[in-house]
């Protein structure tokens, strides 16, 4: 295998997986339970639950959709079980449908449809494991490194995030899209506030240059109709302990882990990241657990998070790999570093050691290696909505 390949699943659709999930989706929160239980029974099987799709508007009841069939069509997911509690507005029989549109095994079970909890458990386990095994058999074969695509996310960042780890990110992803022909994707676009018109000027054209702009414009309004100052009560508490001051001071550190190369789309929360070479903006909160749950619906095979104090957020069905420059934090939380790159900040090695680093453990990752968020059963489900409970 060459150092262009790494060794993948392959889905129908054309896409590639790093992992080979069965996930079972539930559509709404009464049938959460349910999900969880038939996950704690099925080896390797992934719970995707959530408080939503039902008594929601529209664009929330499609972003949910939207959402729950990224996971479940995910490149990393091999087969997904979809369970409803009884007539939902998140269609189970449509998303099963829909899953199995792509080639992948699917089966949609309704606890009203199967007469109770009990029998719809039995349904669901009796599906799951039938898919669990099925993805056991399945070979990794060698794949071209170009069907990668790379998440960015931050959390609990503090004055090192841009001075050290940013950097490592930056220079890993740009390493996958210049030198490897795959694609990146980062977001968070509240916390772009004060940085937006630098981060603008790097679009590939005037049209993409408008949308950046007006999307931050369209957060500064949202948050500011609901008597929310997003100026004063950012940064948060923990970047204020790791010595950030301003919103702006947090957000021209933030663009530093995208790096400085062209954006060539902003894309909408939880749709597909576009498969053409380059870097993508996705339009997300800053909630890291909404932004990270909407980068894995867009199908990223893995997500790099660049953190300054430690944090637990990841993702079950996207693998999680931690990097941070703060030798403070990987003392104090070493289960929620994977990457220590402080000796670029502190010590006597280079920024290009820092990528090299960082690089050398994405490798390992898309080939197998299980991250410390995968080992420790850590992970964070959290759809963004737009509007209020009907």
């Amino acid at each position: 295998m060459s150092e262009n390949q790494f060794l993948g699943y392959e889905r129908d659709d054309g896409s590639v997986g790093i992992r080979n999930h069965t996930v079972i989706v539930s559509t709404a929160p009464y049938a959460n339970d349910t999900v969880k239980r038939a996950a704690d029974i099925v080896e390797d099987a992934i719970p995707i639950t959530h408080p939503l799709g039902r008594c929601q508007t529209k664009p929330d009841v499609f972003q949910t959709y939207r959402t729950l069939l990224g996971y479940a069509t995910h490149p990393n997911t091999y087969g997904a079980v979809v369970v409803a509690h009884a007539g939902e507005i998140v269609d189970g029989d449509e998303l099963a449908e829909d899953i199995a549109e792509t080639g992948r095994p699917s089966d949609s079970v309704n606890i009203h449809r199967e007469k109770g909890v009990m029998n719809a458990l039995k349904r669901t386990v009796n599906a799951a494991q039938e898919m669990a095994q099925d993805a056991s058999a399945q070979k990794r074969v060698p794949s071209d490194m170009s069907n990668l695509t790379f998440g960015i996310n931050c959390a609990t960042s503090d004055t090192t995030s841009g001075l050290c780890q940013h950097k490592a990110t930056a220079g890993a992803v740009w390493r996958l899209i210049d030198d490897y022909g795959g694609r990146g994707c980062f977001a968070e676009t509240p916390e772009f506030f004060g940085g937006e018109n630098e981060l603008s000027e790097r679009a590939v054209n005037d049209e993409v240059k408008q949308e950046i702009l007006e999307r931050v414009e369209h957060w500064d309004e949202r948050l500011q109709a609901t008597g929310y100052d997003v100026r004063g009560a950012q940064p948060t508490p923990d970047n204020m302990d790791g010595g950030l001051t301003t919103i702006e001071e947090k957000s021209l550190g933030a663009l530093v882990k995208s790096g400085d190369g062209p954006i060539q789309d902003i894309i909408d929360y939880g749709a597909k990241i576009p498969s053409d070479s380059g870097m993508y903006i996705m339009d997300t909160p800053g909630h890291g657990a909404e932004s990270v749950t909407g980068i894995g619906a867009g199908g990223a095979h893995f997500m790099v998070i660049s953190t300054g104090q430690g944090h637990t957020l990841s993702n079950a069905v996207m693998p999680t790999i931690k990097v941070t420059g703060n030798p403070g934090s990987a003392e104090r939380v070493p289960e929620e570093t994977d990457v220590d790159v402080s000796e670029a900040l502190v010590g006597d090695e280079s920024f290009d050691w820092a990528t090299d680093q960082l690089w050398d453990e994405i490798v390992d990752v898309v080939n197998g290696k299980v991250t410390l968020s995968e080992a420790l059963g850590e992970s964070q489900f959290a759809i963004h909505r737009i509007g209020p409970s009907t």
